[in-house]
């Protein structure tokens, strides 16, 4: 059970309830980090309740105790602002009348906070342990899937300018599994992934530990899956009031990334990138006027 089906059995069940546990739901309804993050003394104390009581609440919805309550939103804190239905509620509940400049300014704050966590220390000894990973791979391996599909997108294509060891994970007519085939010790493994965390992500990392190669994780948790086995884990901030969380900060890493290698790569680089150039005019792929105003 997670937290909306509580809530909603929680609103049900209210008008049968004897006034003390009354009182207990309504904390419960307006305080859920309280519930999460406090003991059950404290949450009874803050509510001014007897202990017993939040235990007797929580029995009486169908729970064992208060703790497996409780457990309802750790997990939805863990979570953050709820899962997909429950942003795109949280969007609609803004004030119309304030116009959309209140929440555009909300989301490129919010970007602008989690793009700020990227200079940290702590980052930057991770971008350039990563770097070093990639500089040395035989072959580099990238995943991202679903929302994240566009920084593991951009690094690949960005990396193939200038290197031909670098292989997209795309999952194409459903071969995801086919393109790790051939990945062994001395091969890297870069991995974007949040929460709630593709289960072939998941597995591209379990397959990647158990044959040798080296993994490194863009994410939002040390703890989370893609993160628990990774040689280097990079985190992000995901923060942000639209329905996915920001892809904005992998992005950022993915080009972050690619211009470190560029500047460690020397001279052949330049020459590869000077090939990719030439090809792409061959193929006449961009318009020639396409600095001059269209008209």
């Amino acid at each position: 059970m997670d937290k909306r089906a509580v809530d909603k059995l929680i609103k049900e069940t209210y008008p049968e309830l004897p006034p003390k546990l009354q009182q207990a739901a309504r904390y419960v309804i307006d305080h859920p980090k309280a519930v999460a993050l406090n003991s059950m003394r404290a949450v009874a104390l803050d509510a001014g309740l007897p202990s017993s009581a939040m235990n007797r609440f929580a029995v009486q919805l169908g729970f064992d105790g208060y703790e497996p309550l409780r457990d309802v939103y750790r997990r939805w804190l863990a979570q953050g602002p709820g899962m997909f239905t429950e942003r795109a509620s949280a969007l609609q509940q803004h004030d119309i009348q304030a116009s959309a400049s209140g929440l555009i300014q909300e989301i490129v704050e919010a970007d602008c906070n989690n793009l700020a966590g990227i200079r940290e220390p702590a980052t930057t000894q991770s971008l350039n342990a990563a770097c070093d990973l990639l500089v040395i791979a035989r072959h580099v391996y990238v995943a991202g899937l679903r929302s994240l599909f566009p920084a593991a997108y951009y690094f690949n294509y960005a990396c193939n300018m200038f290197r031909d060891n670098t292989r997209l994970l795309s999952g194409v007519a459903g071969v995801f599994a086919d393109d790790l085939r051939h990945a062994k010790a001395g091969d890297t493994l870069i991995v974007f992934s949040y929460h709630p965390y593709a289960k072939d992500a998941i597995s591209a990392v379990k397959f990647a530990r158990e044959h040798g190669l080296k993994i490194i994780a863009v994410t939002d948790s040390a703890v989370s899956p893609v993160a628990r086995h990774a040689t280097v884990t990079i985190l992000v901030s995901t923060t942000t009031p639209s329905i996915f969380p920001s892809v904005v900060p992998a992005l950022s890493i993915a080009q972050t990334l690619v211009a470190m290698l560029i500047a460690r790569a020397g001279r052949q680089s330049l020459k590869e990138i000077e090939k990719s150039e030439a090809q792409l005019q061959e193929f006449a792929v961009y318009a020639k006027d396409s600095k001059k105003a269209v008209r």
